[in-house]
């Protein structure tokens, strides 16, 4: 990829034409002068541009655009282009010709390019690296304009890693900030704030502050062409209404989180999961149930990883309410992608039901073999309070198992970790 200077292209046009310094000065510009131009060292007049152009048989706008724009233009062409398989090498490219040219503005923008397809493609590793590096660049370039285009960069980080408590302070300082906001930032952007903010306050159970959005939510209800925005607002309306907290058509809303989401079957699943725990948690099981059913159906087994976190949320409800035949229909779901994310908190927390499951099966082997990897991998935590629990179900299952020394070893040791 070439991004040239002003001085960079008039050297190497000149040479490409056999040309020496002195050719192309001829006698209206003086040798030194145009030295210093092709080194960047100064800026070209625009007289001078303009003879230059016409001895090099090139377009002066050309020559006019200097690498801060080229960088801006090329960045822009590439927006359009996130399909190409190149993209991400290009995008890499103009960072790395931004930086060695300490073009700091032109290298941070990039990054937040890159942001951008790094989680619309869901590349969670390479996602962590270029938001610690975005960070690296923004110390250099510090404004309030990147700052806030920071800001908002970070809670959408956060939302898409599902860290939401965090997400809510970064989103509220925009808002709090909103009429500062720079114009980079556009109105279409700006409406993602609020609705960020209540997905945030719905997801965290913070109902009451959730509502207080809906207002400037709605706006962008009448902005957006976005399906999936679409169908997300509706669930959270669903919810909030479920809640008291807004007064919306609930049945309307259930039907446009279907039909806006039909096409995106990932999105479907999850708004699915999302309904399924709020109508259990309450009371309306059945239909929880129904709709836990449909989600497992609809998501995309190669995506299995990403659903860890909700299946999570579903099974210790099932366990609270000692729900274990709707359990069991969903922990080797459970345990699968928990393997598949590599948390190892998941890992353990799944293996810990499907001890548990088996051991109600009265399969006592295979059930402390896995309370056993559970315990190990919690034990690594070092956390008391389960480990009192753990070590107490451990034991519980070595009892019914008739090995009474090992269960009375794990009942002590309960006691004395709690």
């Amino acid at each position: 990829m070439d991004i040239l200077t002003t001085g960079e292209k008039i050297k190497r046009a000149r040479i490409q034409k056999d040309m020496t310094l002195k050719d192309l000065c001829g006698k209206e510009i003086s040798v030194s002068k145009l030295s210093t131009i092709e080194n960047s060292k100064v800026q070209a007049e625009e007289w001078i541009l303009k003879l230059i152009a016409k001895r090099l048989n090139l377009d002066v706008e050309y020559l006019k655009k200097d690498m801060v724009q080229e960088i801006s233009d090329e960045l822009k062409s590439l927006d359009s282009k996130r399909s190409s398989g190149s993209y991400e090498d290009e995008v890499r490219d103009l960072i790395m010709i931004a930086n060695q040219n300490s073009l700091y503005s032109q290298a941070f923008m990039a990054r937040l390019q890159l942001i951008d397809y790094y989680m619309a493609k869901n590349k969670t590793e390479l996602l962590t690296v270029e938001i610690s590096n975005l960070y690296k660049t923004l110390i250099r370039v510090v404004n309030k304009e990147t700052l806030y285009l920071y800001i908002y960069t970070m809670a959408k980080y956060l939302i898409h890693t599902r860290e939401y408590y965090n997400a809510a302070v970064y989103l509220q300082n925009l808002m709090d900030h909103f009429n500062e906001l720079p114009e980079l930032m556009t109105n279409d952007v700006k409406l993602q704030i609020p609705y960020m903010l209540m997905q945030c306050y719905v997801y965290t159970r913070q109902y009451e502050r959730a509502s207080k959005y809906a207002t400037s939510v709605k706006a962008l209800m009448d902005k957006t062409d976005s399906k999936v925005i679409l169908g997300e607002i509706h669930l959270l309306f669903y919810i909030l209404n479920s809640t008291g907290e807004l007064e919306s058509d609930a049945a309307a809303d259930y039907s446009k989180v279907n039909n806006y989401l039909a096409d995106y079957p990932e999105q479907l699943a999850t708004a699915k999961f999302i309904l399924a725990i709020n109508m259990i948690e309450s009371g309306k099981n059945k239909e929880g149930y129904r709709e836990l059913e449909k989600a497992a159906e609809i998501f995309p087994k190669d995506k299995l990883g990403e659903s860890t976190e909700l299946l999570m949320s579903a099974m210790e409800i099932f366990a609270d309410n000692k729900l274990y035949d709707e359990a069991d229909k969903y922990i080797d779901m459970l345990v699968n992608s928990a393997i598949e994310n590599g948390d190892t908190d998941f890992m353990q927390k799944a293996y810990y039901y499907k001890g548990m499951l088996l051991g109600r099966k009265g399969k006592f082997d295979q059930a402390e073999t896995y309370m056993s990897v559970s315990l190990d991998l919690l034990m690594k935590k070092g956390r008391s309070k389960e480990l009192s629990k753990r070590y107490k179900d451990l034991g519980k299952i070595y009892y019914q198992m008739g090995n009474k020394q090992e269960a009375i070893k794990y009942l002590s040791m309960s006691v004395s970790a709690g």
